[in-house]
């Protein structure tokens, strides 16, 4: 492994630490913390060279991104 295909899998470990920490407050904040992480985790696994890291990758960032943004709007439409 290559030091781009072990920084696109932190990513997604670092996001997956991060949503422990959402609350109503700064679903917002945390959001914009999320798409940067996964933007910057599909960048690092498209820089891996290797086509099943890139596959992984690109599916992992993108799968943690589409579940933490709908988990940020539910948490913006339950607290109304």
């Amino acid at each position: 492994m290559n030091k781009y295909q072990v920084f696109s899998l932190a990513m997604v470990g670092l996001s997956i630490v991060l949503a422990s920490f959402i609350t109503s407050d700064n679903a917002g904040l945390l959001w914009v913390g999320f798409s940067v992480f996964s933007i910057v985790g599909i960048i690092f696994a498209c820089l891996s060279k290797k086509w099943v890291f890139i596959i992984l990758g690109i599916f992992l960032n993108s799968a943690v991104w589409m579940f933490f943004s709908l988990l940020v709007l539910g948490m913006g439409i339950g607290e109304r």
